[in-house]
């Protein structure tokens, strides 16, 4: 070994050599070191890997890489923390039945709905760092008995599957009509009162629910905003609603929010006062004391013909249910809790505003606005009724297209994003499911020809 030398005075000495076994307990001691250090190097890897893996399946379903979900990051000195989600927003959607024989398992036309549908979700929640949005999700499925053996797919897509049977047992409607007529009224029937179970779902601030058909297009961050944080928030300003300039207090935003809805004019003539919620968009505050009244009203059963709930609401499509009802309790049980989105950019149905037969606009005004000029740029959410379903790859005309476009554009957003995740066994397996060849730079190769057959169904 080197032998080092130390001046002490003007001599030099040489340092006592160290014995045999000290060099040796020092080489073992060395080694054994070593390998704790590489243990802990190993250790940390294990780690990091396992909370990755965690990160990109936050809120039920894995959509794309850790580059596309990188936090955003607030600088403290020398250490970068991750910002902090604002409280998880539920997303419920219904299923009532499974359909025909026509179509079996994930072709199923409410899987093609539901796939996109939790996708966009995720796209505009906090979860996707790129959304901007500052509220988490969690997906929820209220599914009736009779709807149980087909509702594997929705788990699969990260939805929380939750058993509900109709909240009320019909027989026990005291208002005959209703009891006699609500089984055979509406697209669902009774089985649709089971929406109103959103207001169960305390866990969470808000529940947004939606018919499968819908697909968000950006986040509703002011709109909760506006309901969590109180009568001074900002977001009060952004919120568009119907009748803008009206100022009287059932058109004005509440000061305390409890929900949003938009209505259905296209099933009314124009004029009509007490016009029905639009039942496939609620965004409300849950809470049991609300579920529980809402069962004692559809008990009590006071529906009447061709006049509907309380003799005023009704006289539309699904005024025995959900239209009708929530119509009712918050226009005339409690008005001043709820407010009435613009339903030209929330759950937008590009309708015209204009009766054909009668020249008059829908909702009453002199003037109205036309949601069928819209940009789709401009649309918080869609819901695929007067434009027809996606899946089926038709060719409707204005806004309709460009609704069409943008759910295609989110299918394929979605198994780009699988790909990623390696839920698919690779990139050539996303081209030889996107490979329809009509009309590819509309339906980007989701479609073999127009109609049910013609569509490429999503991959579960």
């Amino acid at each position: 070994g080197q032998i080092s030398y130390h001046t002490s005075g003007n001599k030099l000495r040489q340092p006592r050599p160290s014995p045999p076994g000290t060099i040796r307990r020092f080489r073992r001691l060395n080694v054994v070191l070593s390998v704790l250090f590489l243990l802990f190097i190993t250790f940390q890897i294990i780690a990091f890997t396992h909370v990755r893996k965690n990160a990109l399946s936050d809120g039920g379903a894995t959509y794309e890489d850790e580059s596309n979900r990188s936090l955003d990051m607030t600088a403290k000195g020398d250490i970068v923390a991750p910002q902090q989600p604002k409280p998880k927003i539920a997303y419920a959607v219904t299923l009532t039945s499974c359909g025909t024989d026509a179509y079996q398992g994930q072709n199923q036309p409410f899987v093609q709905g539901a796939a996109v549908l939790a996708h966009s979700i995720w796209k505009n929640s906090f979860e996707n760092s790129f959304s901007g949005s500052k509220y988490g999700h969690a997906l929820y499925a209220f599914v009736h008995p009779d709807a149980v053996h087909c509702s594997d797919p929705l788990s699969s897509l990260g939805f929380q599957i939750l058993v509900r049977d109709t909240p009320i047992n019909v027989t026990e409607i005291k208002g005959k009509f209703l009891r006699e007529h609500v089984v055979k009224s509406g697209c669902c029937g009774e089985k649709e009162y089971i929406k109103l179970y959103s207001y169960t779902l305390t866990d969470h601030p808000i529940v947004v629910h939606l018919d499968l058909d819908c697909l968000i297009l950006k986040p509703f961050d002011d709109l909760f905003d506006a309901m969590l944080d109180g009568p001074e928030s900002p977001a009060r300003e952004r919120i568009k609603l119907m009748f803008p300039h009206d100022t009287s207090v059932e058109k004005s935003l509440p000061s305390h929010i409890n929900a949003y809805f938009t209505r259905d004019y296209n099933m009314v003539n124009p004029g009509k006062k007490h016009v029905g919620v639009q039942g496939g968009f609620l965004v409300v505050r849950p809470n049991l004391d609300v579920f529980e009244e809402y069962r004692s009203i559809i008990l009590e059963g006071n529906f009447r013909p061709g006049a509907g709930w309380g003799g005023q609401y009704g006289g539309y499509f699904g005024a025995q249910q959900i239209q009708g009802l929530c119509a009712y309790y918050y226009d005339h049980l409690h008005p001043g809790e709820a407010a009435e989105l613009n339903r030209c950019y929330f759950n937008a149905m590009a309708d015209k505003p204009i009766q054909q037969s009668s020249g008059k606009c829908r909702t009453g005004e002199d003037v109205c606005e036309d949601c069928s000029t819209k940009d789709v740029s401009d649309l918080y959410s869609v819901h695929f009724t007067l434009c027809q379903k996606p899946w089926l790859c038709r060719s409707p005309s204005g806004l309709c297209t460009e609704m069409h476009h943008e759910w295609f554009r989110m299918r394929k957003d979605m198994d780009d994003s699988h790909f990623q995740q390696h839920q698919l066994e690779g990139k050539e397996e996303v081209d030889q499911i996107a490979s329809g060849n009509y009309r590819p730079e509309q339906f980007l190769g989701y479609c073999n020809g127009a109609g049910n057959t013609g569509y490429i169904p999503v991959k579960v």
